[in-house]
This record gives structure tokens, C-alpha cells and sequence, in this order.
């Protein structure tokens, strides 16, 4: 039982903080906007650090699924039904949302591109800057069902691995220029999965290879950190030195996998803190909702703010009142009928349920 709890904690720990640091990407750089356009050394730092919840994000997408289909096994209908629901619709929704706000606030009109690179934009998730994620999730559900044929420990090894040269390739040598039109368009795409697949696949790395990790996690958590605390300098130097990164950058295949196992390692301590452990789990659990949301928010937040506000000192204070703002407006649409299909928002409960059928007919059938 206590390994069900610890389980489902940090994962809601990860997305926690990856909404965290999502939602610190977008104040930040509503600042750079909003104070002529420039950073300073705070908000420089807090936008480039906080790159690192996007990748976690997309672990955490492979981590559950794969985690799902080892204890579980895989039926084709349910997954596409649920996938459907729990992203289809909600990017549908909000793309057609932001799309229709975009027009009627700023007079933006998607389809002045022309009907062909609308449908790119509009499937590559640029009907808002955020919504790209949204579009990667859903190109990796496709590869999905294909992936989740490899049940083997040594064979995952062996995917981890190429997944890394994939991913490689494709932002260090892959040139999308070389392709004319259409082809080239979708291939330059930040949204273009191969720019992302490691994450994804390190998120079913870890879930076949969760317990020899977790346990790992947990013992050195103390040398885990010193490792974090080492990315976070040697993050700094980076973004200093070779200018704004992006959240799928190389170094990220290093970062990511030691940030999560650190993360993994404290689970348990964190727990134990209930003034901490409790907002992070109602955090985690709102967690891609929030994602969804929080562009609309900074949105009207910035339009009717004072310009008094946007001083660095107040930072804190922003991006506070923005997250609660952001709540509060999932929480209204919870309200609706039909909100599943608008918002993600896992069930804890369910989730803890399911766990504990999956781990007693995984331990029959040893």
C-alpha cells in the first residue's frame, strides 16, 4: 500500500512542478513584454531555468502509459477513447478557443495564411504559444500503440538509446530547409515529435525500470541534489553563453532524467510536510488543466494590471495571483457539464484504485 501512495505522490510532485515551471516560463516572459521588451538578470534566470517543466511533462505522458501497459496490458479501444477525451477534445476546444479570443480581442485572422499552412498551424498547435505540447502528446499517442509492444527490460534499454540519437539527430543535423513547401513546413515544426521523442521514451524507460530507480533515487538522494544544484550553474553558464535555449535542448537529455530521479528521491519527505505535500498534490492533479488555462489568464491579467505592477519586486506577487486565478477559472469550468472534454484533470482516487487492481494481478502472476 505505502508504494501505491509514494507512487502516485510523486508523479503528482513532477507535474506539480512542471506546471510550476511552465507557468514561471510565461510570467517571465510576460515581464520582457512588458518591461520594454528586455530582461533582466531575475527574470532572464527564472524564464531560462524554469525550461525544464516542458520535457518533465512529456516524461510524465510516457511514464503513465507505459506504467499502465506494464501492470495492465493495452486494449486499443479504451486507449483511443481515453486519449480522445483527455487530449483530443481539450486541444480541439482550446485551439478553437484562442483562435476565436485571438480574433475577436486583436483582430487576428488564422486564416490569412492560407487554407494549407492553417491546417498545419492549426494541427501543430500554433493556434496559441503554448499549445504545441498539446499537439506533440498526440503524435506520440499515434506512435503509441507500435511502442507498447516492447515489454522487455533489455529491449527498453535499447530504445532509450536510440531515442537519444533520434532526438539528437534531428535538432543538431537535421536541416527541415532542404524540403520544399508543405513537407518542409511540418518538418521545421517545434511540435515535430522526433525534436522530442527522448523524453518521452526516458518516461517508459523509467516506468519498466521503476523500482531498481526509485530505490536508487531514494538512497542518494543527497548526491542527486548536489547534481541539481550543479544543471542549475551549469544552466546558468549556458544561457549565458550561448544566448535563450529552448526546453528540448541536448543538455536536457542529461538534466531531465537527474532532476526527476531527484524529485523521485524526496517524494517521500515531501510527503511528510503537509503544508508542502498538499498544494503540490492539488497542483499536480490540475496540473495539464492549468496548462490549458493560464495563457487566457496572463492575457487579461496584462490588460488590466497597472503598469506599477510589473516591477521585478512584484514578481512573486504576479505570478501568485496568476496561479490562483488560473485555479479558480478551472475551477468554474468543473463546474460545466461535460468538462472532461475541455479540461484534463486526472482522478486521484481512480487512479489510486486502478494501481492497486494492476499491482495485485501483477504480483499473481509472478
Amino acid at each position: 500500500m505505502a508504494k501505491k501512495r509514494n507512487h502516485i505522490t510523486e508523479i503528482h510532485i513532477l507535474r506539480a512542478i512542471a506546471c510550476l515551471l511552465v507557468v514561471f516560463v510565461h510570467v517571465s516572459a510576460t515581464y520582457y513584454y512588458q518591461q520594454g521588451q528586455q530582461f533582466n538578470d531575475f527574470t532572464y534566470f527564472i524564464n531560462q531555468i524554469s525550461r525544464f517543466g516542458t520535457p518533465i511533462f512529456a516524461l510524465i505522458s510516457g511514464f503513465l502509459l507505459f506504467y499502465q501497459v506494464r501492470f495492465r496490458g493495452f486494449d486499443m479501444k479504451k486507449f483511443t477513447t481515453s486519449r480522445f477525451t483527455k487530449i483530443g477534445f481539450p486541444f480541439l476546444f482550446w485551439s478553437i478557443f484562442y483562435l476565436g479570443f485571438m480574433y475577436a480581442v486583436e483582430g487576428v485572422n488564422p486564416f490569412d495564411v492560407g487554407e494549407k499552412r492553417f491546417l498545419v498551424n492549426f494541427l501543430s498547435g500554433n493556434s496559441f504559444y503554448h499549445l504545441y505540447f498539446m499537439s506533440i502528446v498526440f503524435q506520440f499517442y499515434l506512435l503509441f500503440p507500435l511502442l507498447q509492444l516492447i515489454r522487455s527490460k533489455k529491449s527498453w534499454l535499447i530504445l532509450l538509446a536510440g531515442s537519444t540519437l533520434v532526438n539528437l539527430y534531428f535538432l543538431k543535423l537535421f536541416t527541415p530547409g532542404q524540403f520544399e513547401g508543405l513537407i518542409g513546413e511540418i518538418l521545421g515544426q517545434r511540435a515535430f515529435l522526433p525534436h522530442w521523442i527522448f523524453f518521452f521514451i526516458f518516461g517508459g524507460f523509467l516506468a519498466y525500470y521503476w523500482e531498481p530507480l526509485a530505490a536508487f533515487s531514494r538512497k542518494y538522494k543527497g548526491i542527486l541534489g548536489i547534481a541539481v544544484i550543479l544543471i542549475t550553474l551549469a544552466a546558468v553558464w549556458e544561457y549565458k553563453t550561448v544566448g535563450a535555449i529552448a526546453s528540448n535542448r541536448a543538455t536536457n537529455m542529461i538534466n531531465i532524467p537527474i532532476i526527476t530521479l531527484f524529485i523521485i528521491g524526496i517524494g517521500e519527505t515531501v510527503t511528510k510536510i503537509n503544508w508542502l505535500n498538499k498544494p503540490l498534490t492539488k497542483i499536480g492533479t490540475l496540473s495539464m488543466a492549468i496548462y490549458l488555462a493560464h495563457p487566457f489568464v496572463i492575457y487579461c491579467f496584462q490588460e488590466i494590471a497597472p503598469a506599477s505592477i510589473w516591477k521585478t519586486a512584484l514578481f512573486p506577487i504576479v505570478y501568485a495571483v496568476i496561479l490562483l486565478a488560473t485555479i479558480g477559472v478551472v475551477k468554474i469550468i468543473q463546474l460545466f457539464p461535460l468538462n472532461q472534454y475541455i479540461l484534463t484533470v486526472p482522478n486521484i482516487k481512480t487512479a489510486e484504485k486502478n494501481e492497486t487492481l494492476s499491482r495485485s494481478k501483477y504480483s499473481m502472476g509472478q
